[in-house]
C-alpha cells in the first residue's frame, strides 16, 4: 500500500471475509510503503480487530518492487507455502483468489491472474491503455514462450520455494517482468487465472502506475537482456 488510506479498510475487510470462509491457514500481510497519508494508522486500527493481519512498514517510499520483496520476506519468514499479491486499490476482487487454489494444490510455482484469457474482462479502462497493455503482453509472450498471457499483472501467487530463489532488484513495476524471467530460467511451472479488472472507485485514490517511455524500456530490457 502507498497512500491507500481511503481503500485500506475495504481492501483488508474483503480479503479477511473471504479467507474466513476457507480452510487455508492464511494470513494477510499488508506492506505500507512509506505512505504520507493515514494508511499506517488505519492499518494499525485494523490489526486490533483482524487477527490474521500482519503489518510491515517502510519509513520512506521505496517503490512497488521493494514493497513486494518486503511482503515476500514476511511470507517466507512465516513459513507460508505461497505468497499471493494483490493491489490495495479495489481493482482486484478477492473472490478471484478462489481461482488460484486449484493450481496451488497442484504445486504450480507461479500463478498469474490474466486479463487476456477466455473468461476474463477489463471494465472501465480507456481504450489506449488497454491497447498498450495488450500489445506489450503479446510481445512478452512471443519473447519468453511460456504459458502466460498477462506478464505485467501484479495479481499473482508465487510458491514459497521459488520465492527463496528469486533475487530481484528492480524497485519499480518492471519487477513483474524481472521475476517472470528469473522464474523461467529456474525452470518454474506456470499457470494463470482469468479475472475481471475494474477501475478505482474510492475518492482520492490515484494510480501509482504511469505510462512512459522509461516504463516501456524497463520492461523490454528484461525480455531482451543477454543471458548470463
Amino acid at each position: 500500500m502507498y497512500n491507500e488510506g481511503a481503500n485500506a479498510r475495504a481492501c483488508i475487510g474483503a480479503i479477511d471475509t473471504l479467507l474466513s470462509g476457507l480452510d487455508l491457514g492464511a494470513a494477510i500481510i499488508a506492506v505500507d510503503d512509506g505512505s504520507s497519508d493515514d494508511t499506517w494508522s488505519v492499518l494499525q486500527d485494523l490489526a486490533t480487530v483482524t487477527p490474521s493481519l500482519r503489518l510491515c512498514r517502510h519509513g520512506t517510499n521505496q517503490g512497488y518492487g521493494a514493497a513486494n520483496r518486503t511482503g515476500f520476506a514476511a511470507a517466507i519468514a512465516g513459513g507460508f507455502d505461497y505468497a499471493l499479491v494483490m493491489d490495495a486499490d479495489g481493482t482486484q476482487d478477492p473472490q478471484f483468489i478462489r481461482g488460484f487454489l486449484p493450481h496451488m494444490r497442484q504445486g504450480v510455482d507461479f500463478i498469474k491472474a490474466t486479463r487476456y484469457a477466455r473468461g476474463s474482462r477489463v471494465e472501465g479502462v480507456d481504450i489506449r491503455r488497454k491497447a498498450i497493455s495488450w500489445l506489450g503482453n503479446r510481445v512478452a509472450k512471443a519473447a519468453l514462450r511460456i504459458p502466460l498471457t498477462d506478464f505485467t499483472n501484479g495479481f499473482r501467487a508465487i510458491r514459497g520455494e521459488l520465492l527463496k530463489k528469486l533475487t530481484t532488484h528492480d524497485n519499480g513495476f518492471s519487477v513483474l517482468m524481472e521475476e517472470v524471467v528469473q522464474a523461467r530460467r529456474l525452470g518454474a511451472s506456470f499457470a494463470e487465472v482469468p479475472y475481471t479488472l475494474t477501475v478505482r472507485r474510492a475518492p482520492g485514490s490515484t494510480s501509482k502506475f504511469t505510462y512512459s517511455f522509461a516504463v516501456y524500456r524497463n520492461y523490454l530490457r528484461y525480455l531482451f537482456r543477454p543471458r548470463g
